[in-house]
């Protein structure tokens, strides 16, 4: 019991042979780099590692960004928004400062025409005057669907929306809309936000959709040529739960146009990192197309397990991001200038 156990090892080296001691010598020797390689890759460089703990600067084993590239054509956009301590202007001055090129104007269609034919010029005259002045482009939205909402006017409810008097219904609204925003300058119209939330996994829903967006992006390229005209669909549409629908609706746009928030099914966030692995799947199915991601945006709610720290490293993350893809991703709308209460 008390025998000497590096004797006993020796006594077993002795009697093994040369080919089984090459072969022990060998394993020993990838069983040790392995245990290496696991044992310091998790302390340099893994992004992952570095923002468990969401203070920026802390990690300094995360890798050095690479340097930036020029701007060149990509637009800055920011969806502003008042604070009890900002009016709009105020919060419209402050979003110039930060480099803000241009803005997002949503409208409802069932609040532009609240009566079949006649229309509120309230907001259009507004934006008319204001966006101008302040020498701003303006991405707009016009939405028959707005996200899980039919905003399709209470008369045509029961009218499919590839119906003829749907579309020229809506024609008609464009026409009024386009010529009565004539000075403003618009970057991009999107006919509708996130229609995958509300045509979901339907098949004849997407294809509707497909032939009514067909039909009044051409005549709003009509109306204003020039424009460009494409629907915003969710990021989680366009790569995953209705790719092939969301292309063929795409075929018929001028700009593939997303809404991104990285977040998890119960809403709380993911990784600030994960930015830019996600905005390259974007770019591996639209290879050939101008992307414009119309909302962008990270919440800091302690509930969604997030943090002011986490949101500023979102944005860092960002900007990297938009350098690699710069060829791609033409635009960026940040949503919002400040944050809204929970």
């Amino acid at each position: 019991a008390s025998r000497n156990w590096a004797s006993v090892i020796y006594a077993w080296w002795k009697g093994v042979s040369t080919a089984r001691k090459v072969l022990s010598v060998a394993c020993a020797i990838v069983i040790a780099l392995v245990a290496s390689f696991w044992l310091t890759a998790g302390g340099v460089g893994d992004p992952e590692l570095c923002y468990d703990v969401p203070k920026p600067g802390e990690c300094e084993t995360c890798p050095v960004p690479p340097e930036p590239v020029p701007k060149g054509d990509r637009l800055l956009g920011v969806d502003v928004n008042e604070t009890p301590d900002a009016n709009h202007q105020e919060a419209f001055n402050h979003a110039q400062e930060l480099g803000m090129q241009f803005t997002e104007l949503m409208l409802a269609w069932d609040e532009l025409e609240p009566q079949p034919g006649k229309y509120d010029d309230t907001l259009l005259d507004l934006a008319n005057e204001f966006y101008p002045s302040q020498d701003t482009q303006v991405a707009l939205t016009i939405m028959p669907i707005d996200t899980v909402v039919n905003r399709v006017p209470i008369d045509l409810s029961s009218e499919h929306l590839d119906s003829d008097a749907t579309i020229a219904r809506f024609n008609a609204l464009l026409t009024h809309v386009l010529e009565r925003m004539g000075d403003v300058d618009i970057l991009v119209l999107s006919i509708g936000n996130e229609v995958d939330a509300y045509l979901g996994d339907s098949d004849s829903s997407w294809a509707e959709y497909e032939a009514f967006f067909s039909e009044t992006a051409a005549h709003a390229r009509n109306v204003r040529p020039g424009i460009k005209v494409g629907v915003k669909i969710q990021y989680s549409g366009l790569v995953d739960d209705a790719v092939e629908q969301a292309r063929a609706v795409n075929a018929h746009a001028d700009a593939v146009l997303g809404t991104y928030y990285p977040l998890n099914a119960d809403f709380t966030v993911r990784p600030p990192w994960q930015v830019d692995e996600d905005i390259g799947r974007l770019v591996d199915i639209y290879p050939e197309d101008e992307l414009m991601l119309l909302e962008f945006g990270y919440p800091t709610a302690q509930l969604l397990n997030s943090s002011e720290e986490l949101q500023q490293d979102f944005i860092g993350h960002t900007f990297d991001m938009w350098d690699h893809y710069s060829l791609w991703l033409k635009a960026i709308c940040f949503t919002s200038l400040y944050d809204r209460p929970a």
